[in-house]
């Protein structure tokens, strides 16, 4: 009977586990669609170790995933709103120093 109940905690641990990294997988891939490819396979598989054999039910690891993928969303959103406002500056400067000069009479 003890063997059992190990068995079947086994089992269900594997099938959270598996939809943890399907669900995972599939914000990843919508992530990495809407922001330029942000997260490399290496930090993939870290998530894969950090996400899976976890304690909590299947939906509170699945706001935690959805927490950390808003976050990188925001970061990446700031992160371009700051790329834009340099590349505005650098072209002003840019454009200010390869205007020609009047000459006066």
């Amino acid at each position: 009977m003890k063997n059992e109940n190990l068995y079947n905690t086994n089992t269900l641990m594997n099938i959270k586990n598996r939809k943890v990294i399907i669900y995972l997988a599939k914000q990843v891939i919508q992530l990495n669609y809407t922001c330029n490819n942000i997260v490399p396979n290496e930090k993939f598989q870290r998530a894969i170790a950090m996400f899976t054999n976890r304690n909590e039910d299947f939906e509170t690891i699945k706001q935690i995933i959805d927490w950390h993928v808003q976050n990188e969303r925001t970061r990446y959103i700031e992160h371009l709103k700051r790329k834009r406002k340099y590349e505005k500056v650098k072209n002003k400067h840019n454009q200010n120093k390869t205007l020609p000069k009047k000459k006066v009479a």
